[in-house]
């Protein structure tokens, strides 16, 4: 049987003309526009919108389709889209500028517009512009179902030098090749809530994405997230800095509860299919693990951060309790009140 593209294989529909009658018949191609011209039929210095036309009856002005891949109409050139209620709530609260909202209709009686411009009056920030699109328009913005009627343009995420991070935290979690977007965006949310920083690598690993900011529920837009290009480096400064560097490994003799992370502390997690890297690995002061008691010999990596994380953060909580509820200004101790009066004179 014939291929569909083998010009031999092919057969002609009664009445059909070949491409070279149907050129003929279209009379010589026009000569090229010179540099600079403007196309037929736009008047001389026009530009071309952006904007492409949306389907049969789309709706109003603002309802152009959005494409995926590139800037959709209403976005500025090189704006990221974000989709999901929660992440783009908190980035009205956080740091990114939201240019543009585009909605579908939600529920029966949910008005998506008017929490919209609630929840930039909460925030204190300025209404972003407003523009409506199908379901399937904002499934081909977001490149996920998971929009949440909703998907927005915002500027590009910026991460804070490491340096910074360095400065600003007592407890981080270094991620070593953790590739997969939900994992990360689980691992910000939990570091987010825990008051962490988090690391990243800049090859070899996910980074912040919309799926990212999806599933970190927004935390994305409140985290502080380093992105460096070697965390072997990253994490030898860090401990010229003082902190403490933790792996961890499943198999490790320590239990991760027989360490003190009082002091400023680093975790370090690998990806599950590879674990730590060789050189990572060697540059962590204790390898760690959590006791598994069941069949599965291992957690999810998203899962194993949450632990270690919130094991620093009890450990530290119960400490500034005891020194909270340690005596202060009291009577003083029978040997001070003797060396105060002259001892035994």
């Amino acid at each position: 049987m014939a291929s569909r593209s083998s010009p031999s294989g092919k057969r002609r529909r009664p009445g059909q003309r070949t491409e070279k009658e149907r050129r003929a018949s279209l009379g010589p191609a026009p000569a090229p526009a010179a540099p600079g011209a403007a196309p037929p039929g736009r008047p001389p210095g026009a530009r071309p919108s952006g904007k492409r036309p949306g389907p049969a009856g789309a709706g109003s002005p603002g309802s152009e389709t959005p494409t995926a891949g590139g800037t959709p109409p209403g976005a500025p050139s090189g704006a990221s889209l974000i989709y999901g209620r929660n992440p783009v709530r908190e980035a009205l609260r956080g740091h990114r500028r939201v240019h543009t909202v585009w909605l579908t209709p939600g529920a029966p009686g949910e008005d998506l517009g008017a929490a919209l411009i609630d929840w930039a009056a909460q925030a204190g920030k300025p209404t972003p512009e407003i523009r409506h699109a199908t379901s399937a328009q904002l499934i081909a913005m977001a490149g996920s179902p998971d929009h949440q009627s909703m998907v927005a343009a915002v500027d590009p995420y910026e991460y804070l030098e490491p340096e910074t991070l360095l400065q600003r935290f007592t407890l981080l979690v270094a991620l070593d090749e953790v590739q997969d977007p939900h994992n990360l965006g689980a691992i910000i949310r939990t570091a987010e809530g825990a008051g962490a920083g988090v690391v990243i690598p800049r090859h070899r690993a996910a980074e912040v994405t919309s799926a990212v900011v999806k599933a970190s529920a927004g935390a994305t837009e409140h985290a502080g997230i380093a992105q460096v290009r070697n965390l072997a480096d990253f994490l030898a400064a860090a401990k010229k800095a003082g902190y403490w560097v933790y792996g961890a490994a499943a198999g490790a003799t320590s239990e991760y509860t027989a360490q003190d992370y009082r002091y400023p502390t680093c975790f370090v997690v690998g990806s599950e299919g590879q674990g730590l890297g060789r050189r990572v690995e060697s540059l962590c002061d204790v390898i760690v693990s959590l006791p598994l008691r069941g069949q599965v010999d291992s957690l999810n990596v998203s899962v194993s951060t949450g632990i270690l994380l919130y094991e620093a953060v009890r450990q530290r909580q119960a400490a500034a309790a005891t020194a909270a509820a340690a005596p202060s200004g009291g009577p003083a101790p029978e040997s001070e009140r003797a060396l105060e009066d002259g001892g035994d004179s």
